[in-house]
């Protein structure tokens, strides 16, 4: 049987170097059993074109069909400094030499001497276990089929089971070159991997506002609720845990997510410069004002680097207007709103702190309130701080905020905090109206009112423990 150009042109594989690949057996890809290879006298034609589909009819009209190629070469040609070049494909041919049929017996041809033939097949022994097919399988160029050895034994000797036709399958005609015949296993795309299998695992639920459970929930709302914080606030502060602090942190509970919440909703007061200070402390008669100047002031004088003095304001309604003491530069009651007292005011100002302690206001007596106002308007203090006793209600703090709304105010002083456990009320009052907590008074036996600082994230504590 004759093998065709196209079968010697699959057998190639295109490599950059541009050799032919070779067998063990130390042939070319391109000589197959029954091919001889070509004359050492024979020197190969060189065909380059821009596509295999060009190069074949070249081929073909001038080596035959039956030309052997031998070299296959690709590569980039042409161009400017690199760019605009073309793409070549370069194929070295030689024609096709005699053939030898190595399975069809011819009579004419003489047979071969005693000493080169082949002795014929002695019979097994033993039989053919069942699992053996004697069906053809392909083998390397230059090597029979399997199946022509067997072909030698006796049926008689092999089952029936095993009668199957052992001959080779005809092979196809030639049909001339085609561009399929030159695809190489490095040309086709590579079938997908698997991914690798992973241990299953269970995946993590975070909670959502519809899946929260209804226990913690209604357990934080009755720990707000005992502590002064209204339902309203309450709920504002679960409802936004849930929509945007607890996806980012699931493990650390609804109870942490309510916690950073209210942390975030409570204001913060700007830092206080270094060179000095004005601060103002305001509020009703009896919330303790008068006892946060006089904390402040110990606090400076004590432990601090800037010098403190500390400002009294009298109202007096038989004279009219505001008066000021200021020790040791204004000894006797002055008009605030005279240059002396003005300038006095600046100067302590500028060397350290200035403690200012205003007379009591109410929300029902609005005119103290303005008269107040246009004096601190003038001195722009950095703190203007509410004393809020934490003993008022939900009403009366914010009434006392909203009346004292004219003067400024940005800082809360907390007072009483030691007499009752409802400091959601302060809490709620400074997120509402934006004002930042700072100080927190208490009454400590025996030394007198204890003074100390506060952050949002204390006060968190104290609501949510």
């Amino acid at each position: 049987m004759s093998s065709s150009v196209a079968e010697l042109l699959a057998a190639l594989e295109p490599t950059t170097g541009g050799e032919a690949q070779m067998h063990p057996e130390g042939m070319p890809a391109g000589a197959f059993h029954n091919t001889p290879p070509a004359a050492p006298s024979e020197t190969p034609r060189i065909y380059r074109g821009r596509s295999i589909e060009e190069l074949i009819p070249r081929i073909e009209s001038e080596l035959g069909t039956d030309a052997v190629i031998v070299r296959r070469r690709e590569g980039l040609t042409g161009g400017i400094a690199g760019f605009f070049q073309r793409r070549f494909v370069e194929l070295e041919a030689l024609p096709g030499g005699p053939r030898i049929d190595i399975y069809d017996e011819d009579p004419n041809v003489p047979a071969l001497p005693d000493s080169l033939q082949t002795p014929p097949l002695k019979e097994p022994s033993v039989g053919i276990p069942e699992s053996f097919s004697p069906e053809p399988t392909d083998g390397p160029p230059g090597r029979s089929y399997v199946s022509e050895h067997l072909a030698a034994l006796s049926r008689s000797s092999i089952p029936e089971h095993f009668h199957r036709p052992l001959d080779p399958a005809p092979r196809p005609a030639f049909q001339g070159l085609r561009p399929e015949d030159f695809s190489t296993p490095s040309m086709r795309t590579p079938e997908p991997l698997d991914p690798p299998e992973r241990p299953w695992r269970a995946p993590v639920r975070t909670p959502t506002p519809a899946a929260a459970p209804k226990r913690a929930r209604g357990r934080i709302e009755r720990q707000l609720l005992s502590l002064g914080v209204s339902e309203q606030f309450a709920a504002e502060l679960i409802d936004g845990a849930l929509a945007h602090v607890l996806p980012l942190a699931p493990r650390g509970g609804l109870a942490r997510a309510v916690t950073e919440t209210l942390i975030q909703r409570i204001p913060v007061a700007p830092v206080l410069p270094v060179q000095g200070a004005a601060i103002v402390l305001v509020g009703p008669g009896g919330a303790g004002k008068t006892s946060c100047c006089a904390s402040l002031l110990d606090a400076y004088r004590r432990s601090g680097v800037l010098p403190a003095s500390c400002a009294t304001l009298i109202s007096d309604p038989h004279k009219g207007g505001l008066q000021i003491l200021l020790s040791p530069h204004i000894m006797r009651p002055t008009q605030l709103a005279s240059q002396r007292a003005i300038k006095a005011l600046q100067r302590t100002r500028a060397k350290g702190m200035a403690v200012l302690d205003t007379p009591a206001l109410s929300p029902a007596d609005p005119s103290t309130v303005r008269e107040l106002a246009g004096p601190l308007g003038d001195l722009g203090p950095e703190r203007v701080v509410v004393a809020l006793p934490a003993t008022l209600g939900a009403t009366a703090a914010a009434q006392l905020l909203a009346a004292l709304a004219p003067l400024g105010t940005n800082s809360l002083a907390i007072t009483h905090a030691d007499e009752t456990d409802q400091i959601g009320v302060a809490v709620e009052a400074a997120c509402s109206f934006g004002l930042a907590p700072e100080y927190l008074l208490s009454h400590a036996r025996p030394s007198g009112w204890k003074l100390s600082r506060v952050d949002p994230a204390g006060l968190a504590a104290m609501l949510l423990q």
